[in-house]
């Protein structure tokens, strides 16, 4: 481990640069500082270790063996100290009245945007920053304060994070052949046995509340293709490749005029949440968004 007393947190993050980029310059530019002051930084920091970190060989600078062990043990530091200064820039976010959200997929492609325009006709002030993600990566984001709302489907509680129901959703059967328009109503899990299924890669919440209702049935699908996201599984239905269970969300979402949607029965339900960092109260422009939400979604 290095301690500030051998190389102070400047000197860490001037190293790890002009490791990474190859050259003093390319640091300076990358920290928009100017380059004597990055070798200045560098050469105290050889000072203090007692050793050379780089040596210039044919204009290029080449690490030392010792800075590639250092490298090592600063990469950490370095990302932590990255980490830090997104969050410190962050936290003088939400007084500018921006309203920044991020949401998984399945959201993004049409009902969280109807909304945001919606609610721009009515304010038209407002300014959104608006981002999709997986929901694991979604909470980081949160916990950075780089978004103030995350928006999920069937989350897992996590700590920290403060949750608000905005709205019941459900997992359907989407298809494209006809395979299933003698079904005068919903359909049970194991008609689709048989059928050329396009299942989804682990996906997150919701593919564990789909593993969970097949395996309580013991079912088990038969897939020759794996989509990544539930969105290109409706693609490929649409292609015709087969029959899929994503969520409702993304089967109504600008849907192809082939496709097809028939729910379960049982149906295999889920909720969609707002999510927010507890230690950190929403500010008044997130709050009058989420009301808004609140009223006017429909899933």
């Amino acid at each position: 481990m290095i301690y500030n007393g051998y190389m102070r947190l400047r000197q860490i993050e001037i190293f790890n640069a002009v490791y990474s980029c190859g050259s003093i310059s390319g640091a300076a530019r990358q920290l928009n500082i100017a380059q004597p002051t990055a070798s200045k930084i560098l050469k105290h920091a050889e000072d203090q270790l007692g050793f050379l970190l780089f040596r210039r060989v044919r204009g290029r600078l080449i690490a030392t063996s010792e800075a590639k062990i250092l490298f090592k043990e600063t990469e950490i530091i370095y990302k932590q100290i990255t980490k830090l200064k997104s969050t410190s820039e962050n936290l003088k976010n939400p007084s500018d009245g921006k309203i920044r959200l991020v949401s998984v997929a399945a959201l993004s492609i049409e009902i969280l945007p109807k909304l945001i325009q919606k609610y721009r006709s009515e304010n038209p002030k407002a300014q959104f920053i608006y981002q999709t993600d997986h929901f694991n990566h979604m909470i980081s984001t949160l916990h950075e304060y780089d978004k103030e709302i995350g928006f999920a489907l069937n989350p897992p509680k996590v700590e920290g994070i403060t949750e608000t129901i905005i709205g019941e959703s459900e997992m359907v059967c989407i298809y494209g052949n006809g395979e299933f328009d003698h079904h005068p109503g919903r359909l049970k899990l194991n008609d689709l046995s048989g059928f050329d299924y396009v299942s989804i890669e682990d996906s997150g919440p919701l593919s564990e509340l789909l593993d969970q209702h097949l395996s309580h049935e013991s079912i088990s699908y038969q897939s020759k293709i794996i989509a990544q996201t539930y969105f290109v599984a409706r693609s490929l239905v649409a292609l015709g490749s087969g029959v899929a269970i994503v969520d409702k969300c993304t089967a109504a979402s600008q849907k192809p005029e082939n496709i097809q949607i028939k729910g379960f029965n049982p149906p295999i339900k889920f909720t969609v949440k707002a999510l927010h960092v507890a230690e950190r109260p929403l500010s008044k422009s997130s709050l009058d968004f989420l009301s808004f939400i609140k009223n006017n979604i429909e899933l």
